[in-house]
């Protein structure tokens, strides 16, 4: 496991250069909710990475629990220092960003360490990660303020189902998977149009409606062991 070492320092600069490029698009104008999608891009990519270099689950799960706190500390004490994901002076306003490593561990946990399913447990963070980051920017686009619209869900959709077609076996239980995806990001967050869901972070509704559709239905059709 130790021999794993270099490529969990080299995964670690990774998430900070995510990271670090949020913080300059944010301070070179963009909006806070669409800098932080840039932070989203990076981290895909590195729980991407995890799935294939890692022998193990465990260095996944030490990464995920160390940038909780490190974000989760961020947030309380310095919310300047990460003002691309968290935004400047959030207070306890929000978790957004704490969130997505969060409900990582988890994710993970059960999926990759109990059922030995690292790809596919990757892929429902990869929702997250890259379907909300092109509804994000697709949506900044055509809007001037953080909302929902038919669009950001169609390139949601779009995106989930080329993460399902690449990741998960049987496709048919990807597409479902990705349909799901799709209404957790649609119906969950802040400026959510279903009001009694806004408590519902999407940073985490998104990953966990996955893992849940698709480690269930894995689990009915006996693929999993």
């Amino acid at each position: 496991m130790w021999s794993q070492l270099p490529y969990a320092i080299l995964l670690a600069g990774g998430v900070l250069l995510g990271l670090w490029w949020s913080n300059f698009f944010y301070d070179h104008g963009i909006k806070n909710w669409q800098s932080r999608k840039v932070g989203h891009f990076f981290g895909g990519v590195v729980f991407l990475l995890c799935a294939l270099l890692f022998t193990t689950f465990v260095w996944t799960m030490v990464l995920c629990a160390m940038f909780t706190i490190i974000l989760g500390a961020a947030h309380f004490l310095k919310p300047d220092s990460v003002r691309g994901v968290g935004g400047s002076g959030r207070g306890t306003k929000a978790l957004s960003e704490v969130w997505f490593p969060l409900v990582a561990i988890p994710i993970i946990w059960v999926g990759w360490g109990v059922w030995h399913r690292p790809i596919e447990s990757v892929a429902c963070l990869l929702m997250m990660a890259w379907g909300d980051c092109l509804t994000g920017w697709v949506r900044g686009l055509r809007y001037t303020k953080p909302t929902k619209g038919w669009e950001g869900s169609a390139v949601m959709f779009g995106t989930c189902c080329i993460i399902s077609w690449a990741f998960i076996q049987p496709t048919w239980l990807g597409i479902i998977v990705a349909v799901f995806a799709t209404i957790a990001e649609y119906i969950c967050g802040d400026v959510s149009p279903v009001k009694w869901l806004r408590w519902a972070d999407d940073n985490w509704a998104i990953p966990l409606v996955s893992a849940v559709v698709l480690f269930g239905g894995l689990h009915a059709l006996g693929l999993l062991r």
